[in-house]
């Protein structure tokens, strides 16, 4: 069964929620219509490292297969991805001149508290800036039936691999201005769901994104809302990203406006 994706976010310091086409096989243009994004000249924006560190590469990885039917199945489910997503991502981070340190994952549910306040189930998972976590709603990811199981997992995949791409950016510095505009929230938005598909791209035949599970895969990654982008923008961060396996795909801070919109 093909699932509608539900919101994926980033929660500030404050605790407020920042909203967290074709086959491109490079980098969606970035120089056509000229970008609008007030910061531009912030090279850790712009000119990270990042987008010179080379491709992510494919790492050891097995995520068991079994029922995703209780808050212990996804616990285990979600550590054996996190894992991977550190080993693969260590050295890209370290390639751009940046320390490496992991991220903690708390599986919860509704009302917990979190290090950017009380998670109020407005999303699947968000990363928080302020303690460099990453908090998952366990229930959200709850297979119905076994015919279920290749879309739900694929889906968690992608998930976990979107706020660790968060994580990324705060490693390298993407983060640290302070702007709270919608343009800013959805270019931090698309670059981590760019990212993510560079790590699966990769690491596709390791994870076994084939079939169902990528159908599942990308069902919730070319989906859009207000704050993470539209559709066809989603659809075509991921795509380019998931071609080059690199964050080299994944610069949106140097997109017109019309691809991040």
């Amino acid at each position: 069964m093909r699932r509608a994706v539900t919101v994926i976010g980033l929660l500030a310091a404050a605790g407020a929620c920042i909203a967290a086409v074709g086959t491109p096989e490079a980098a969606p243009q970035t120089s056509t219509a000229g970008p609008s994004y007030t910061l531009l000249e912030d090279a850790d924006l712009v000119h990270n490292q990042l987008y010179a560190a080379g491709q992510v590469p494919a790492v050891p990885c097995h995520v068991p297969d079994r029922p995703l039917k209780t808050h212990s199945d996804i616990q285990l489910s979600a550590d054996a991805m996190l894992g991977c997503l550190e080993r693969a991502w260590t050295p890209v981070v370290e390639r751009a001149d940046a320390s490496f340190s992991p991220t903690a994952l708390y599986v919860v549910t509704v009302g917990a508290q979190t290090g950017c306040g009380e998670f109020d189930g407005g999303d699947d998972a968000f990363y928080c800036p302020d303690d460099s976590d990453i908090y998952l709603d366990w229930t959200q990811h709850v297979e119905e039936s076994p015919d279920d199981r290749p879309y739900e997992s694929a889906y968690l995949l992608f998930v976990l691999a979107h706020e660790f791409g968060h994580h990324v950016q705060q490693l390298v510095g993407i983060m640290a201005d302070d702007d709270d505009s919608l343009e800013r929230g959805r270019r931090l938005e698309l670059q981590a769901s760019c990212l993510a598909a560079a790590f699966l791209g990769a690491n596709q035949n390791t994870l076994d994104l084939h079939g169902d599970r990528l159908d599942g895969y990308e069902d919730a990654a070319y989906f859009g809302d207000h704050d993470h982008g539209s559709d066809k923008n989603n659809k075509l961060w991921s795509k380019a990203g998931f071609a080059a396996k690199s964050p080299s795909a994944c610069n949106t801070w140097a997109a017109p406006a019309k691809r991040v919109s």
